[in-house]
């Protein structure tokens, strides 16, 4: 079953059982998807809709970190709980060491053919090969970190 096909019974469930909360939060990802599908002309794989649903939780992350530093608790709350229900349709995100690990290994599989260059001019070509590799499995900011490591060592 696709992940689509998931959100789609995740909102019909939510439905029949009168979850509007829950079901308020799963059309948002479900109209996220559609207006990506419209604007791309194409149907989204499960990929594309794992990008769509990390985009709209780091947005509402974002608003929930807003809302927890300006002291609206009411506000916040709210987030959280839907954060909750995004973080359901989510990959699950590759741990630290694995993905260091993973960086290592294009940096040396790089160097071995010969195509990077020394120091952190090679960082632009490591960064997509291991963006690639993990997909939306891992935060940009956390392989750009893992990268660098590699690269300094």
């Amino acid at each position: 079953m696709s992940l689509k096909d998931k959100i789609k019974e995740a909102m019909t469930s939510a439905m029949k059982a009168k979850e509007s909360e829950r079901l308020m939060a799963i059309r948002n990802i479900w109209n996220a998807i559609r207006k990506k599908e419209i604007d791309d002309r194409k149907d989204l794989t499960d990929t594309d809709v794992e990008k769509v649903v990390m985009t709209l939780s780091k947005q509402l992350q974002e608003g929930f970190d807003q809302a927890k530093t300006s002291g609206r608790t009411d506000i916040a709350a709210e987030l959280e709980k839907e954060l909750k229900i995004y973080k359901e349709f989510q990959p699950e995100m590759i741990s630290l060491d694995e993905l260091q690990k993973l960086v290592s290994q294009i940096v040396a599989d790089l160097k071995t053919a010969g195509t990077l260059p020394a120091g952190n001019a090679g960082m632009g070509q490591v960064m997509k090969k291991t963006m690639e590799a993990v997909g939306s499995k891992a935060e940009g900011r956390s392989v750009q970190e893992a990268v660098r490591k590699a690269l300094q060592s």
